[in-house]
């Protein structure tokens, strides 16, 4: 009895550091998208179609996005609004690297969220879309501060204290479709910056980008035919301080 009293606290401890180690390190990782499981574990889908459905959950994650020859593949249907795709984060100063794949007519988005000092809640912060002949940064800003009487009278109006600027900054490229292209997006303080096949193609100064990371997200656009793919693959998140 008294070996299994002496036993019992060394096996609770053993079992607190196997927990310990199960968890995910969020400010450190790498997917390459070999992994069906894992990619379900990890990864959940979000957005709403134009009527109002919500295009989230697991319900809808393969008609959305499919792992494909250990690639993943992200599709969006004519005029609905694409389904993205989201991952825990953690970070200020991050780099996010990946490859990407673009068909005609289409588009990969890339974007961080983090608590939104108005919402208090995850929400966008900064991100990028990127077309074959543009990139483009796109920002939040929050329109009032917390507690002010404009920002009562919106959330009475049960209106957004905010103001999403989707082309904050438009800068022109030329890439190859139906190729693959390296794409680094670091963000240190308020600036965004973006680079493509080694080459920096954007630099931008956001308003809330400086905000903890809590989310990156990903998705495909397009609209002009019935459907547009796009394709992720080697990702990995890392904090920026430390550089290759």
């Amino acid at each position: 009895m008294k070996t299994l009293l002496f036993l019992f606290p060394l096996l609770m401890a053993g079992a607190r550091l196997h927990a310990a180690d199960a968890q995910p390190d969020l400010s450190r990782w790498k997917e390459d998208f070999s992994n069906e499981a894992a990619f379900m574990k990890n990864w959940s889908s979000y957005g709403w179609l134009p009527d109002g459905k919500v295009a989230s959950g697991p319900e809808n994650m393969h008609r959305w996005w499919q792992i494909q020859d250990g690639v993943l593949r992200g599709q969006t249907f004519g005029k609905l609004h694409p389904s993205g795709l989201q991952r825990k984060i953690s970070g200020k100063d991050v780099r996010l690297s990946l490859r990407f794949k673009m068909e005609e007519g289409g588009m990969a988005a890339i974007g961080f969220n983090g608590p939104n000092p108005i919402l208090e809640a995850n929400f966008h912060l900064a991100g990028v879309h990127i077309r074959q002949s543009s990139i483009t940064a796109w920002d939040e800003e929050n329109l009032y501060p917390k507690g002010s009487s404009e920002a009562e009278a919106l959330k009475k109006e049960k209106k957004m204290n905010r103001k999403f600027i989707g082309a904050a900054k438009v800068e022109k490229i030329a890439l190859s479709l139906d190729a693959w292209h390296a794409l680094v997006i670091e963000m240190h303080g308020k600036t965004i910056m973006a680079f493509i096949d080694g080459k920096q193609v954007l630099t931008y100064e956001t308003h809330a980008g400086d905000a903890p990371k809590e989310t990156v997200q990903f998705a495909v656009g397009g609209g002009s035919k019935d459907v547009v793919n796009g394709w992720y693959d080697d990702v990995s998140f890392e904090p920026l301080e430390e550089k290759k």
